[in-house]
């Protein structure tokens, strides 16, 4: 065969991703009863998960919107069973030199039963992130629940473009470390046959669906050629220009983005102001216990 049309072969072989808005939409034509519906059928499946898990194990979820397969009841698992839920923050450490917020997921623990009960912050574009001062590392989890717009048959994830997830599971992925399991959890319309895939992608362990669990063999293999660069967020500016406003509203959702205050930033990550305060609280503390003492012996 000739040099050239191997060329050309290999290039119509090559996998051509569908466009996100295929997906996107199709989630929002349901309705509500029919999205409960769904996820009522999905979390069926979840007592095979629970094989994989130890007790008292730490699950990352995610909001759910914009159509989503609601991740509420996989909070209502986590209380039945006496798993400790956490949700995802990004921006914990603010922005780089070049003005790039970092894209490291830290994740909260949940202290609610309900999902829409959490209290959250509300930035602009209406996403929603909770605060707290408790922030865990993603190799601190068990599972990560991890959103997406579609996946294939291997386990591979398209998410919205913004690198969030990628980022933050990476350097775990290519270190060939079995925690945290990487869950998606979706519609089974969301599941195609092939995805292209870059190096920087990071895919699932498993997946739920209403169908079913499924379960993939993804082996890490470190890529030299990869070096620092961990995702395609580069092309996220460029990607929202071009698209609609939900879907942009989408993709920042996704994302969990939103900018933090210096202040902000300073109450949910200044240890030492906290060991401070600690430190305070314990001198007020011996200082009752000394005066309760001298009560005592006076009375």
């Amino acid at each position: 065969m000739h040099p050239e049309s191997k060329n050309i072969e290999s290039k119509q072989s090559k996998p051509s991703n569908p466009p996100r808005r295929q997906f996107t939409r199709q989630r929002r034509q349901l309705t509500d009863g029919e999205r409960r519906q769904y996820a009522r059928l999905a979390s069926l499946h979840l007592v095979k998960l629970q094989q994989r898990l130890p007790p008292r194990a730490r699950i990352g979820l995610y909001y759910s919107g914009f159509g989503e397969l609601p991740t509420q009841p996989l909070l209502s698992w986590c209380e039945r069973l006496g798993y400790l839920p956490y949700l995802p923050v990004v921006g914990s450490f603010g922005r780089d030199a070049t003005g790039n917020i970092d894209k490291h997921l830290r994740f909260v623990p949940i202290y609610h039963s309900k999902l829409v009960n959490v209290p959250t912050r509300i930035h602009s574009l209406g996403m929603k992130q909770n605060h707290h001062r408790r922030l865990l590392w993603e190799r601190e989890l068990d599972i990560i629940i991890c959103p997406l717009v579609a996946v294939d048959k291997s386990g591979n994830r398209m998410g919205m473009g913004g690198g969030f997830y990628d980022t933050t599971l990476g350097n775990s992925y290519r270190s060939g470390s079995k925690r945290p399991l990487k869950i998606g959890w979706c519609y089974d319309f969301q599941v195609v046959e092939q995805l292209e895939r870059q190096p920087w992608d990071v895919p699932l362990d498993g997946l739920i669906t209403p169908s079913g669990i499924r379960w993939f063999s993804n082996n890490a293999k470190a890529n030299d050629s990869v070096g620092e660069k961990t995702s395609s967020a580069d092309t996220v500016d460029t990607y929202l220009k071009e698209l609609g406003s939900d879907d942009a509203r989408e993709i920042l959702y996704y994302s969990q983005e939103q900018v933090f205050s210096g202040d902000e930033l300073a109450r949910v990550i200044n240890e030492a102001r906290l060991n401070e305060l600690l430190a305070q609280s314990d001198e007020f503390l011996r200082g009752l216990n000394s005066e309760i003492k001298d009560f005592d012996d006076e009375y």
